[in-house]
């Protein structure tokens, strides 16, 4: 009975660390794929000039947002499956207005893919967070009706602010020697201060 315990144990821990990877791989992609080079020729270069989409106003996440809600008790978590929620329906609200033959097209389905998989990575996390806050806002950004979105922003400012607030809330400490360490993984620039 205690083997199988520890086997139960082992399992569970083991998924964890498959997780964990399998989130700091597909951080690593968002990250490449998020370069300038990609949003200035995807989401500005293929786009009219001034073009915009409406947005919800909680769907404007940007470096800004994160500071003000550390300040204000919101945990690291929370933080995280923000981004990845808000910006999962920030690449549906572009698809929807991109043409199937767009020349974005291909690179924001890319993207949303990359959050898809994200979204399944921490499916179970939402379901354990506390913070009426937390489930006040992606309530607010799951809301269809057109009518609650009252933002217009150009869609290479909503991927900006992506890339922006991923480097700035994302880590991930692998120790793998298989793959080289990313700075911007293994930093979240915010520090807590000295007790």
């Amino acid at each position: 009975m205690l083997w199988h315990f520890t086997r139960a144990i082992y399992l569970s821990l083991l998924g964890a660390l498959v997780t964990a990877d399998s989130l700091c791989i597909h951080l690593e992609e968002l990250h490449n794929k998020l370069q300038y080079r990609h949003r200035a020729k995807y989401m500005k270069d293929y786009f009219p000039i001034n073009y915009s989409v409406q947005v919800h106003d909680e769907d404007i996440y940007r470096a800004l947002n994160v500071t003000w809600m550390r300040n204000r008790g919101f945990t690291e978590i929370d933080l995280k499956l923000l981004w990845i929620y808000i910006n999962s329906q920030v690449l549906e609200t572009i698809l929807k207005v991109l043409p199937k033959r767009h020349p974005s097209r291909i690179y924001v389905e890319n993207v949303a893919m990359l959050f898809t998989y994200l979204r399944m990575g921490v499916e179970e996390m939402i379901e354990d967070i506390e913070d009426e806050r937390v489930e006040e806002i992606l309530y607010r950004i799951s809301d269809i009706d057109t009518e609650t979105r009252r933002k217009w922003i150009h869609p290479k400012t909503l991927l900006d602010n992506c890339y922006q607030v991923l480097n700035q809330v994302f880590h991930c400490c692998s120790t793998s020697a298989l793959r080289r360490p990313h700075p911007w993984l293994e930093t979240s620039g915010h520090q807590k201060p000295a007790v």
